[in-house]
């Protein structure tokens, strides 16, 4: 988010240099200069099309907020409260931190990664946080299935005055 990149903003087309550079984040290793070795992955992508549109999927499915913790909803017992108006970003990280985490991984660690440890963190410090078991993300998706297809199957009948 800090760079602006459209892996994360989808504000414009996704180049091989922007994929580099994400990896380049992603990996923890010193952001920079390109290297000679960067340089020619980026050729290499930018005249295979096929191979950059598969290490884009890989990349996609290491990032994406579909690997993300699925939490159930919890009734607000409390008025007020709220975000106070911290991004959520800068929330995980300094809840990272003030768990013992070194700044620098913190801000570097894999977002999906931040997101799990973070809730683990909340949970083991009594916050109300309750996190669905695959199981009961497949259960929820099976049931929404079986409304959607008896919906279909029985659409709404007009009666006739």
């Amino acid at each position: 988010m800090a760079f602006d990149s459209p892996l994360v903003t989808g504000s414009r087309g996704i180049t091989p240099a922007d994929l580099i550079f994400a990896c380049q984040v992603c990996a923890e290793e010193p952001l920079g200069e390109i290297g000679l070795r960067d340089k020619l992955r980026i050729l290499v992508l930018n005249r295979n099309s096929e191979r950059f549109e598969r290490l884009l999927e890989s990349f996609s499915g290491y990032i994406l907020v579909q690997d993300w913790p699925k939490f159930w909803e919890q009734t607000k017992t409390k008025s007020g409260g709220g975000d106070k108006g911290v991004p959520w970003p800068l929330s995980i990280v300094a809840n990272l931190i003030a768990s013992g985490i070194p700044e620098q991984r913190a801000w570097e660690m894999p977002e999906c990664q931040a997101i799990w440890l973070n809730s683990a963190l909340a949970i083991r410090k009594g916050a109300d946080v309750a996190i669905m078991s695959p199981e009961e993300e497949a259960f929820i998706a099976e049931e929404l299935a079986k409304e959607a297809a008896a919906a279909a199957s029985n659409p709404a009948k007009e009666s006739t005055p």
